[in-house]
């Protein structure tokens, strides 16, 4: 059975990944790789980017899996994929982080283990993926809004004064 924090950080996990997915499937495909400023990446970038910390923190980190990270090149290559694509790729990427994450045992998420030149425990790894998948869909999400004038509600149908 999953440790509860375990269970929770999938389902953030979860619910972030879908907020990224709703924002992504408002970008056609001639606008998912253009830079639209000379420091603001691609939103095709942007998800590369994403994947390729998942891919290191917890999918290599924690999981033990073999992943080679060319972080650079997550914000310069052009690969041209449909979103279709990238969404699979990031949708795949997501479901195996959260298997990863609900094989994690006590030991485990209290192990320190090192990443990308920082010391982390396992919980504190969880924390730091999570955290930066949110930081970088709430950047996504004011993206598609501005450049595109996306109508974006992730609370669509929900009363949010609801006590």
């Amino acid at each position: 059975m999953p440790h509860p924090f375990s269970t929770s950080i999938n389902e953030h996990l979860d619910t972030i990944a879908a907020r990224l997915v709703t924002c992504l499937e408002t970008i056609d495909d001639q606008k998912l790789w253009t830079d639209f400023a000379p420091n603001l990446s691609s939103p095709g970038n942007l998800v590369l980017h994403l994947i390729g910390n998942l891919n290191q923190y917890i999918i290599k980190g924690l999981g033990g899996q073999s992943f080679c990270r060319n972080r650079p090149r997550e914000f310069s290559d052009k690969p041209g994929s449909s979103r279709e694509q990238l969404k699979e790729t990031f949708t795949a990427t997501i479901k195996e982080c959260i298997a990863v994450v609900d094989s994690l045992s006590d030991e485990q998420l209290s192990r320190v283990y090192k990443v990308q030149g920082f010391e982390y425990s396992g919980y504190g790894i969880l924390i730091h993926a999570t955290e930066h998948l949110s930081h970088h869909t709430g950047q996504f999400t004011w993206f598609c809004k501005y450049l595109f004038g996306s109508d974006i509600d992730f609370y669509k149908g929900r009363d949010l004064n609801a006590q």
